[in-house]
Formats: C-alpha cells, structure tokens, sequence
C-alpha cells in the first residue's frame, strides 16, 4: 500500500451530491485529485468547510472527509482549517488515517479560483504515512471548458457529477454576447421566444445529456424555463463560478 501522501496526490473525481451548487469542486490540471468544499449554507444543515475527496490506488479504493474548525478571509485569501479522515474501503484489516487539513483560496470569482490544500498526519488505524507526513497541492476551479471551436457540448460542459455519471450540465450560465442572446424555439433558426442582455445569468438546471443539441453546425443548450435554446459556443456564454 502506498504512502498516504502518494494517496492523496492520486485522488479521483467523485459524484457530487444534488446539492452540487452549494458547493466548490476543484482538481489538478490533470484531473487526478479532486477535492469538494461546501462554500454556502445547505439545506440539509452541512456546515460551511464540509468536504470530501476520494482515490483509488492500486485496486484499492479510499474516501475522505474533512470538516472546518474555523473560515477566515483576510488579504482577498478564504481560509478553512479543519480536520480530515481518510479511510481504505473493501476487505483486509483496517486502513485509517487522520490529521489536519488548511484549504486556501481566493475570495474573488473572477476566474477559476486557484485552491491550496495541506494535509498533515496525526494519526490513525494502521495509516500508512507516519505521523507527521505533510502533503501539500495546488488545484484548479474545475469549470466546463470550451472545445478547440468555443463549443460548450455535453461532453466537456458538465459537472463533476456528469463526468462521473454522465446526467448533469453545468446550472448556470453568465451571457458574454456583446449585446444581447437569443434564445430560439428550436435551433438554429427558430422564432425568437426571449432574449437574455449581456452579464445576465441563464439557469438551465441540472439537465440531462439531451441538453446539448448540434443544429445548422453549432452547438445549442436548452433553457427549459423558457423552452428555448440558446448558442452554447464562449462567444456567448461562459460558466458561473461557484460558489453560487
């Protein structure tokens, strides 16, 4: 079994819980570690700085959880520390490993935010890192990125969820259209049922992956609000940051 800190440095994407736009998902640039912070109040009582990440290594899988002592903002910079616990999932003798964990952030989502992450061990069940070990990373905002065209399609506009499952967009989107966007009854040239003014956010929900649709060489999103479609290329639109 490797090291806790080779552990955490694997860590895989997981599903989000319906919840997903409470809350903040960021990865490495190569998507290996992938970490979920709860950044608003939840209806379901989850405190600010609850989060969770998991891995796989070696056929073996674990899964961490981590809760927030305090959260402060001070220099544009949001601090949670708090404490974390890992544990290996599946048959053997038991795997645990506990500690303290700082998770950094800008306060500003002008972009996609840049997330520092430090864990430290402290203890545990038969942890494989010594007490002590200290793993330390840099992740991104993970965020729907357009294609090499600027198109938004269902396979790269989703959410952590969808890339895990496969059924959810991206919820909210932010118009960029220099003036204003169309959105049409059917695609690409349908009557115009509304339009949306630039800056203004557009909530698609949760939608499945019919939402993305390819007409007249283009890419289209569904507003199910308005039973309309709009242009689904960066030109127009671009993702919300969370938190929302």
């Amino acid at each position: 079994m490797k090291p806790i800190l080779s552990i955490l440095g694997t860590i895989a994407a997981i599903a989000l819980f319906p919840h997903i736009a409470q809350a903040s998902a960021y990865t490495t640039s190569n998507r290996s570690t992938s970490i979920h912070i709860s950044e608003l109040p939840e209806g379901r009582g989850s405190a600010i700085g609850t989060g969770y990440y998991s891995t796989s290594v070696g056929g073996r899988d674990w899964g961490g959880d981590f809760q927030a002592t305090s959260v402060t903002s001070s220099g544009g910079i949001r601090t949670y520390t708090g404490t974390f616990t890992d544990e290996r999932f599946g048959p053997g003798a038991t795997q645990q490993c506990k500690g303290k964990l700082k998770l950094q952030r800008p306060v500003s989502n002008s972009g996609p935010a840049r997330l520092t992450a430090t864990w430290t061990i402290t203890g545990g069940v038969n942890c494989p890192s010594s007490v002590g070990s200290i793993l330390k990373l840099n992740l991104t905002e993970a965020v729907p990125v357009a294609n090499s065209s600027g198109n938004f399609l269902a396979s790269n506009a989703n959410t952590i969820q969808s890339q895990t499952a496969g059924d959810a967009t991206w919820p909210l989107w932010v118009v960029t259209d220099p003036t204003r966007l169309n959105c049409r009854a059917t695609a690409p040239s349908g009557t115009v049922v509304t339009t949306f003014p630039k800056g203004s956010t557009v909530d698609v929900g949760y939608l499945g992956v019919n939402s993305f649709i390819t007409a007249g060489g283009a890419s289209w999103l569904r507003v199910p609000s308005k039973n309309c479609f709009i242009r689904a290329n960066s030109q127009y639109i671009k993702p919300k940051l969370m938190p929302f």
